[in-house]
């Protein structure tokens, strides 16, 4: 009885020194296989880390990464985009026109100006929304953009456009009169009125211009509201374009356009195109 408890115990002991034996070989393998993982993690990491500058453009101080192509309308992708008809560099001011060439009325058209100089190195920036609040088919509408400071003529610049389309075509309701042009020294004046022949009232009733000179090239552009920018319906309200210009002899011609937030103008065909009114 003694020699069997005896076996018995050294069988045992035997059991648990190789279970113990087998969980210090795993033990060990799975401390090596965390060592390598984590030295291999290391090299990537130091390898990014490395070759982290490779995700960035470097250039030379005073140089450009590309050639714009300057003075005309570029796009940020492959969409079709308004028209700009004409634009000039006034030295601190961009003026010009944007034409929806659409089938369809567009809204919170957006034009950005990149100025470069003659070495085609960016000096400066500068944006602004088209004049009206919404532009139909065929339809112009002017914009101005202001830089931070004046350049040289010779600055170049490129134009990119952006715009929504309108949910909802304006219907024709404002009906624009033109009483009186008049020129000052480095300044003119348009005065006029707007009747709402709508059923409802007229909110923030914006009227705006752009003015021509002989060659119907832009010579600036202007907005203002009426005065109340609330027309009830059947009623008028004055409005005033005015504005200083170094040459007021240039302007020989005025389109300009009314809206509000609900109505667009009446024309004699029906349609909202800028009425052209002559310089008296």
């Amino acid at each position: 009885m003694e020699r069997s408890s005896l076996h018995l115990l050294l069988v045992t002991h035997t059991r648990v020194r190789i279970i113990m034996e087998n969980f210090v070989l795993h033990s060990s393998l799975m401390f090596i296989s965390c060592c390598t993982l984590a030295a291999v993690l290391g090299l990537i990491s130091s390898y990014m880390s490395v070759n982290s500058s490779y995700a960035q453009i470097e250039v030379t101080t005073g140089g450009n990464i590309s050639s714009p192509i300057f003075n005309r309308t570029v796009s940020e992708d492959a969409e079709p985009r308004p028209d700009i008809l004409y634009s000039a560099l006034h030295s601190d001011t961009i003026v010009g026109e944007v034409l929806n060439n659409f089938t369809y009325p567009i809204e919170l058209v957006h034009i950005t100006a990149s100025v470069y100089d003659k070495n085609g190195v960016i000096v400066t920036t500068g944006e602004y929304n088209a004049n009206d609040y919404q532009i139909k088919p065929g339809m112009r509408s002017g914009f101005h953009i202001f830089l931070d400071e004046k350049l040289p003529s010779n600055s170049k610049y490129t134009l990119t456009t952006s715009f929504e389309k309108s949910e909802d075509d304006k219907p024709a309701a404002l009906l624009l009169s033109v009483d009186t042009n008049s020129k000052g020294p480095g300044s003119y004046k348009v005065l006029g009125e707007v009747i709402n022949q709508g059923p409802d009232d007229a909110n923030s009733v914006k009227v705006s211009g752009i003015f021509y000179d002989k060659d119907h090239k832009v010579v600036d552009v202007d907005y203002t509201y009426t005065n109340p920018d609330i027309i009830s319906p059947n009623k008028k309200a004055p409005f005033e374009l005015s504005f200083y210009t170094d040459n007021p002899e240039k302007i020989k011609s005025v389109a300009i356009n009314a809206q509000s937030d609900e109505y667009s103008l009446i024309t004699n065909d029906n349609q909202n195109k800028t009425k052209l009114a002559p310089w008296l």
